[in-house]
């Protein structure tokens, strides 16, 4: 590749980058309920995702050391720099996305999470199909390296992770309701049943003082019968 060929292929994925942005925010003010490309979050939420940014960073941070680690030591790996430092943008996005999901800092609230969930799904599923095609037709490897048309798949796969991390996510908050449902029934059933004891309980001894003042009753009419003969 010449000059030319380095400056076309740099613009290009600028260009892509600036595209890739402006649907986004389109996307965002379409999906949020509000129709706003701002995402509100509370402040549990924000500090999740400040948690989630820290261990994003330090993720980064430490695969970065260990790339400069591997190049000092003169470890090639089959894969071109331009990939791997790409890959290390994603793993740090993985990170701060699956931390923010299973902690409830992901959503915001005007967010529908169901379209986010198939928005994600679908963009996910067109990116792996389009990395394949791109495979097919120049192949995944230059000079028995993994080159630039593996990024889409590697991106869709992204896409593809985080739609399945929030169906678990859905899954085990169902899983808790469920949890919490069956224990509040489990609670109104032991109260039903102590209440309704406590009532049995005091029928009996009600019923019991009640025999016992009769009986008392009987002998006084007994004694004033006696002394009236």
């Amino acid at each position: 590749m010449n000059g030319y060929g380095k400056l076309g292929f740099v613009v290009g994925m600028l260009l892509c980058i600036i595209i890739t942005l402006v649907v986004c925010f389109v996307l965002m003010s379409i999906l949020n309920t509000d129709k706003r490309a701002k995402t509100v979050y509370d402040e549990r939420q924000q500090m999740v995702r400040g948690k989630g940014y820290k261990y994003s960073f330090y993720t980064i941070i430490g695969l970065l050391v260990l790339l400069i680690t591997f190049d000092v030591g003169d470890i090639q790996l089959p894969i071109k720099h331009s990939v791997l430092y790409f890959c290390v943008i994603l793993v740090g996005i993985m990170v701060h996305t699956t931390y923010c999901i299973f902690n409830d800092g992901y959503f915001g609230l005007n967010n529908p999470p169901k379209l986010y969930y198939i928005s994600f799904i679908v963009i996910g599923l067109m990116n792996v199909l389009i990395g394949i095609l791109n495979g097919l037709k120049t192949g995944f490897t230059d000079d028995g390296m993994l080159d630039t048309p593996v990024i889409n798949f590697l991106c869709g796969m992204m896409f593809v992770v985080l739609g399945i991390s929030i169906l678990i996510k859905k899954l085990m908050v169902k899983d808790d309701i469920d949890d919490e449902d069956e224990d509040d029934e489990d609670e109104y059933y032991d109260d039903y049943i102590n209440n309704k004891n406590g009532k049995n309980v005091g029928n009996s001894v009600s019923l019991s003082d009640n025999i016992e003042d009769n009986k008392k009753d009987n002998k006084k009419s007994n004694k004033k019968n006696k002394g009236g003969r």
